[in-house]
């Protein structure tokens, strides 16, 4: 009896994660004054494809042009722990998030209005701007300022494990075997980092699951931005989710925080960093490699964040490095290898 309950437990908990990526299609008009799906002539690459159409296919991307965009998105992304750790000297995480996300938002709808674009995205595209800014780096800032910042970028580089296993479970991705033991060796590299710098470090339970369960919320936004590459003006879904992200964010900074900063380079150079190359960057990035290359090879490039984040911390913060660290990174890169590569067609 009680296996029946678990076991219908578990399919409407299924069902229901299938129904939010399925369903999560309102679309939100900032203008009442057209279609909700009209894509902005910005960038027509992005109009979704009309199936009874014939198209010309375009050319795949090169997996050198593959592995320089997600090896310049790894940089960034790995940056912006340092970025942050640097402006907590100046302000709180949430302030500082709130302020970061509002402002690169605000400019993205100045550029916008300038190219008289009306903005229209869909609610799948604003649903996973929050998960992957707002939840996500809400929790991971904020125990991130009781963890190293190479510690966090190692924790949520599992992302790719757990885009799979979503993948999976919804039916949604399959990986080979190959790209299968890529991410099981890396993800055991990580683990192996993990574990020694919890026991060595002496951390906070509790902060390390903040930034496990902000991994999770990116590892579930990361699998409803497939929905939105390809389909929308990534420029538009930029600004929703970021503005979004800003506004959720900017109560809650103030309810714990007061937003209170303290003005100076540390402040301004971590928030324009983090503004422009992190926000902007890394979005744009994300969504073309998700649209080339599916969620699971997108999110595999968060492997490549704590050779960053490790050279970064140390370099910049000071943080310790131990022999462990470097030897962790051979299998994590390994793993990596072995998730991008694809065997070349059979020829007829």
């Amino acid at each position: 009896m009680a296996t029946r309950v678990r076991s219908r437990s578990r399919s409407r908990c299924r069902g229901f994660i299938i129904r939010i990526i399925n369903d999560a299609s309102i679309n939100i008009n900032f203008e009442n004054d057209g279609p909700a799906s009209k894509v902005s002539p910005m960038d027509t690459s992005f109009a979704p494809s009309v199936p009874s159409t014939p198209s010309v296919s375009r050319a795949a991307p090169s997996p050198w042009a593959l592995a320089a965009a997600g090896t310049l998105f790894s940089f960034l992304w790995a940056s912006a722990f340092i970025a942050g750790k640097i402006g907590f000297t100046a302000c709180g995480p949430l302030t500082l998030l709130s302020l970061r996300f509002t402002l690169v938002g605000l400019v993205l709808a100045v550029a916008l209005a300038l190219q008289r674009q009306r903005l229209r995205v869909s609610g799948r595209a604003v649903l996973a701007g929050l998960l992957s800014n707002a939840v996500y780096l809400g929790l991971a800032y904020s125990g991130m300022t009781h963890v190293p910042a190479a510690l966090t970028a190692i924790i949520v580089c599992t992302t790719p494990l757990l885009v799979v296993a979503l993948g999976a479970w919804l039916g949604r991705e399959r990986l080979g075997a190959r790209a299968g033991w890529g991410l099981a060796l890396a993800f055991g590299a990580v683990v192996m980092i993990m574990g020694q710098r919890l026991h060595l470090d002496g951390l906070a339970p509790w902060a390390v699951g903040l930034i496990a369960a902000g991994t999770l919320a990116l590892a579930l936004g990361t699998r409803l931005n497939q929905g939105v590459a390809g389909r929308e003006d990534p420029w538009q879904v930029a600004c929703a989710q970021l503005l979004a992200s800003g506004l959720v964010l900017l109560p809650l900074a103030w309810a714990t925080e007061g937003l209170q900063v303290r003005w100076g380079a540390a402040f301004w150079g971590s928030l324009l960093y983090q503004a422009g190359p992190v926000s902007l960057g890394t979005t744009l990035i994300l969504l073309w490699l998700v649209r080339q290359g599916g969620a699971s090879r997108a999110s595999s490039f968060h492997l490549l964040s704590p050779f960053f984040s490790i050279a970064l911390a140390v370099g910049l913060l000071g943080e310790r490095l131990y022999p462990l660290d470097l030897l962790g990174l051979l299998p994590l890169v390994a793993g990596m290898a072995l998730v991008l590569h694809r065997p070349a067609p059979a020829r007829r």
